[in-house]
């Protein structure tokens, strides 16, 4: 005697078939969560360069300058130099006053800290003395963070790197 199933199973083509839809909609997912991830940092540090700003010109108001760069154009001893100013006891700082709200880090394990973007590198400072008063941001100061790929594009227009002024429009 003879007996019949009642159902129909899965072939193994359309096992294959599913697994290959789920691969590929998971990979869509985690490319846009990749994503999203980098855009939050990149809205992180530009949240951390402008309060490095609002903190800047407190600092400029007491000292009626910005803190020194000391001749460095790549702007990590500016870093440094910031840091310091900032967290300055002296007239009425400390101009930070809430340090766990600027994230700092200390690249190349040198003695001094300086204030870092999401991707903890340091957020490059220069004095307007030491890039020669030109665009962008004349007579004041640049602030300065590698971005995601983590490359120094001097904040070129079509770079990805978080800066303090408009780089579609350089003053």
């Amino acid at each position: 005697m003879k007996t019949r199933t009642s159902g129909r199973g899965f072939t193994l083509i359309e096992m294959l078939v599913v697994v290959v839809i789920i691969s590929i909609l998971s990979s869509l997912v985690l490319a846009a969560v990749s994503s999203a991830r980098t855009r939050a940092k990149a809205m992180q540090t530009q949240g951390t360069i402008t309060g490095l700003e609002a903190a800047l010109d407190r600092y400029e108001s007491d000292f009626q300058d910005y803190p020194p760069s000391d001749g460095d154009q790549t702007g990590l001893v500016g870093a440094e130099n910031l840091y310091e100013c900032l967290t300055t006891t002296m007239k009425t700082g400390p101009y930070i006053t809430r340090t766990s709200d600027f994230p700092t880090c200390d690249p190349g394990n040198r003695d001094k800290p300086k204030f870092c973007d999401a991707w903890n590198r340091p957020i490059r400072y220069v004095h307007h003395h030491d890039y020669g008063n030109k665009v962008p941001n004349k007579s004041t100061f640049r602030l300065l963070s590698d971005g995601p790929n983590g490359n120094a594009e001097q904040g070129d227009a079509s770079s990805d790197d978080i800066v303090n002024w408009n780089k579609l429009r350089p003053e």
